[in-house]
């Protein structure tokens, strides 16, 4: 069982927007948060603790900052907060925090490595479903190229979260966020009686420190529907530097909006899952959402690595597994792939660096 409400061990790795915005909610609520960080985030992070600036307000809390799992021990919650392609190579270095009872709660963008770990497998007629797959099924070479990830943590220890949270980084430790952060959570696999206190736990946090948390028993369902959006939005959103009401209203950007939509829609239908929303509702909750650079578009105008593994990879090859034709967002990675490489050119020209 985790600690009790008042008191979990938590960690949060990364300190991009989310990860700051994360940590500032929950030290502001009176949690003791500690933070993996690098570089200039973790020397800002320990001169003067992590800020939010939303529509309330700012809000500056001290957190425990480290560059590394060992400083910290054993924690009961750890939040990931990294880019996708930084999880294959830091989540092996992160076994200190991890006990008999920590779970892990990935806020990453994109496939999840974990989508199918202990996903039922459908078999011949007439014989029963498997719960379990080797690892050359279950892992997606796109996010988890070695299978590493898979290996790393079981599936019990894991609980899927799917993150609707707008922010921006103003400098390292400063998060700004202008709309109402949300949540979505729920454990990939059935769990023992005696892990079913740790949902209540975390959702309580996350509620203490004003996120709004919805608990699902189809976490998949939640994932497929955003990568329905990450996908119709992040790769546009690099090449026209449109925000998400542009994107999102424009009719000729709405064309190949659909497009996109309908073929994820399809792959998840392979795969079980249902989409929680239809088309119409995606174009007017985009458009809701205002002036908002997508987190890929501010990567690219920072001369970042973009995150097309984990947001668009992913679901080609998934369907290209099932055979499922999607010629739209192939068209669009390889049109992405060509802005990330002049970006990181130029990048690597003026000695740009990236920490997680």
């Amino acid at each position: 069982m985790l600690a009790s409400i008042a008191s979990p061990r938590i960690a949060i790795v990364g300190a991009g927007a989310i990860g700051t915005t994360l940590a500032a909610r929950l030290a502001v609520a009176g949690y003791t948060v500690s933070v993996l960080a690098r570089g200039d985030s973790l020397a800002a992070i320990k001169r003067k603790g992590v800020c939010l600036i939303d529509q309330q307000g700012q809000h500056t809390a001290s957190v425990i900052a480290a560059d590394n799992g060992g400083e910290l021990g054993k924690q009961d919650i750890v939040f990931l907060c990294t880019k996708a392609h930084s999880v294959p190579s830091l989540l092996p270095q992160l076994q200190p925090l991890f006990g008999q009872h920590t779970c892990l709660v990935p806020m990453v963008n994109g496939t999840p490595w974990w989508l199918l770990m202990d996903a039922v497998e459908p078999c011949a007629a007439n014989t029963a479903p498997i719960a379990t797959a080797p690892i050359e099924t279950v892992h997606i070479k796109a996010v988890d190229p070695e299978g590493e990830l898979v290996r790393c943590l079981p599936a019990s220890a894991i609980i899927g979260c799917v993150v609707y949270i707008s922010a921006h980084l103003q400098a390292p430790s400063v998060a700004i966020s202008n709309t109402p952060p949300r949540l979505i959570v729920g454990d990939i696999v059935a769990t023992p009686d005696a892990a079913n206190g740790r949902m209540e736990t975390l959702v309580k946090v996350l509620e203490n420190g004003g996120i709004t948390t919805r608990h699902t028993e189809r976490i998949r369902d939640a994932v497929w529907s955003k990568i329905a959006a990450n996908l119709t939005s992040n790769p546009l959103s690099v090449m026209t530097g449109a925000t998400l009401a542009q994107l999102y209203s424009h009719p000729s950007l709405q064309k190949v909006v659909s497009q996109l939509f309908e073929e994820t829609h399809l792959t998840a239908q392979a795969y079980g899952g249902r989409l929680e929303m239809t088309l119409q509702e995606l174009l007017d909750l985009g458009e809701r959402m205002g002036a908002v650079r997508t987190s890929m578009l501010q990567d690219y105008q920072q001369g970042r690595a973009l995150e097309l593994a984990a947001i668009v990879e992913g679901v080609i090859e998934l369907a290209d597994r099932k055979r499922i034709p999607v010629p739209t967002i192939k068209s669009i990675l390889h049109l992405t792939r060509y802005f990330e490489d002049s970006a990181l050119r130029q990048s690597h020209a003026h000695g740009g660096k990236e920490n997680f």
